[in-house]
């Protein structure tokens, strides 16, 4: 199994916006979005909450979106440029590095507030038509740098050419969302596995990719 860079330290690469100018306060309100939304769901969260919730008032939201669901799109695109495949997608790295290092992000605490927002936008955008238009192309980027990892592991000789590029990839988004799903479903007297028993797990999976060898 390769070294896993930790997510805090590929998190420490994505660009920030440093002063108190406009952008840096919709930085602001976005990140705060996302614990809001994630933890009171949409309905429940109020934009006054958002705002109180990073030191600025609701005058702040208003003069940047018309609406507490126009907000909820943002807070979604915003949370979709810090997704762990974005931060290895350029990285000098294998394939089975770069996918190593998603297997072993599934179980990490570090992302929770970034997960909790994913999973309340799908059920949101099962109901909302707006909503789950923004879910699917953010789903669909996905797939999109998905796809980009894997025929360049087809091309070095890390996956069967033979598989299937679309079930490959519709295999890791269903490994992501499930995971999370399953780990906040269940009974606190079971635990999650350790790295030490899920790391080989996913190395075994990784592994399986590629060719297989002929007689």
């Amino acid at each position: 199994m390769p070294s896993v860079p930790l997510p805090e330290q590929l998190a420490s690469r994505l660009p920030r916006q440093s002063g108190r100018g406009p952008a840096e306060v919709t930085q602001r309100l976005l990140d705060s979005a996302i614990i809001v939304f994630g933890e009171r769901g949409f309905e429940a969260a109020t934009v006054s909450e958002i705002a109180r919730n990073c030191g600025l008032t609701t005058g702040a939201i208003y003069a940047r979106w018309t609406s507490k669901r126009e907000m909820f799109v943002a807070t979604v695109e915003h949370a979709s440029a810090q997704r762990m495949l974005l931060l290895i997608k350029d990285l000098e790295a294998t394939t089975a590095e770069k996918l190593a290092m998603l297997g072993s992000n599934l179980l990490t605490d570090a992302r929770d507030q970034t997960r909790n927002l994913w999973i309340e936008a799908c059920v949101s955008g099962s109901r909302d038509g707006m909503l789950h238009g923004s879910i699917s192309q953010a789903q669909e980027t996905e797939a999109v740098e998905l796809t980009e990892i894997v025929e360049a592991g087809k091309a070095e000789g890390a996956i069967d050419p033979s598989l299937s590029t679309e079930a490959v990839v519709f295999l890791c988004q269903s490994l992501g969302l499930g995971t999370y799903l399953a780990m906040r479903s269940q009974v606190p007297e079971r635990p999650r596995p350790d790295d030490d028993d899920w790391n080989p797990l996913m190395a075994r999976l990784i592994d399986s990719l590629r060719p297989q060898a002929t007689d």
